[in-house]
């Protein structure tokens, strides 16, 4: 389930991992088939991968943002299936989800810029795979370019689409909606969840820090893998991660992008939605700024 980051995608998993015949991995985001390892993965971290899932169930999933992106993943894909798998994307207004990311990133203490500057920004953006929290506030709501190349390599009935605001407003009719295409059984009760609401980080250095540690990306790692034992490496990750699950946070009324910021911003995404709804056959009325694009 590749999604648009800041669209919903933590709900829509959660949500899906409802269904007696889904199982959604454990870790929302693995990065397994457009990890740069993936080629030289071992037995064991093929194994690992496959411990995220219940594989007795029907259907098993997961939700790595970074797919929609990545060429690496396409190729892996194909390379690895004789038969496609499917794809469900949700997308968000791509002018809310561009102001989503920005806060979002504001909260974790790495965007100090005005909004306008921002956006002057974000219209020179080259895409490049990232390996820490991306600024790519433009170039992840072009979902026609993303999106088109899924339709060209996996066919049109290997995808469905659905919105976060469609998600929100009818949630029953949506997560049917994704059952039918899946193959499974529609279901009467369905949970109200809404995950990974953005908020301001206490402390976001030594968050950083002890993020950045866990994932080996700092060289005083590499000494500790020396002194200490194996057994005492993975409890203090352990502990480490779950701190970081659960690091606390405050809400902030973070600068509020103004109606002229949303023009611009229109200006930006309108041909790429014009030529998504044509690509798709459907208008998106769900997204007020663009319900008289066609």
């Amino acid at each position: 389930m590749p999604g648009a980051a800041k669209s919903g995608t933590t709900t829509l998993h959660e949500l899906l991992n409802n269904h007696p015949d889904i199982s959604m991995s454990k870790n929302k985001e693995p990065v397994y088939w457009n990890n740069k390892k993936f080629s030289s993965f071992t037995k064991n971290e093929i194994e690992n991968y496959k411990s995220l899932f219940d594989m007795s169930s029907k259907i098993t999933g997961e939700s790595t943002i970074s797919y929609m992106y990545y060429d690496s993943f396409l190729k892996n894909i194909c390379d690895n299936y004789k038969n496609y798998p499917k794809f469900i994307f949700i997308l968000r207004n791509p002018i809310d989800r561009f102001i989503s990311h920005v806060n979002w990133m504001r909260g974790l203490g790495k965007e100090n810029n005005q909004n306008s500057d921002i956006i002057r920004n974000s219209k020179n953006e080259i895409f490049c795979e990232y390996d820490d929290y991306p600024k790519f506030y433009y170039q992840f709501g072009l979902y026609y370019k993303w999106i088109s190349r899924f339709f060209e390599i996996f066919g049109r009935n290997n995808i469905k689409i659905v919105t976060l605001e469609a998600l929100i407003n009818d949630r029953n009719q949506v997560l049917n909606s994704c059952y039918e295409f899946l193959d499974l059984e529609k279901l009467n009760n369905i949970p109200e969840l809404q995950s990974n609401k953005t908020k301001k980080i206490i402390f976001p250095n030594i968050y950083h820090f002890l993020r950045k540690s866990i994932s080996g990306k700092m060289k005083y790692t590499q000494c500790v893998k020396i002194i200490l034992p194996k057994f005492f490496r993975i409890k203090i990750k352990s502990y480490i991660k779950n701190s970081l699950v659960n690091w606390k946070g405050r809400k902030e009324n973070f600068t509020k992008f103004s109606k002229n910021d949303r023009l611009v911003l229109k200006d930006l995404y309108i041909k790429d939605v014009e030529k998504l709804k044509r690509k798709i056959n459907y208008d998106f009325k769900e997204w007020e700024d663009f319900k008289k694009v066609r």
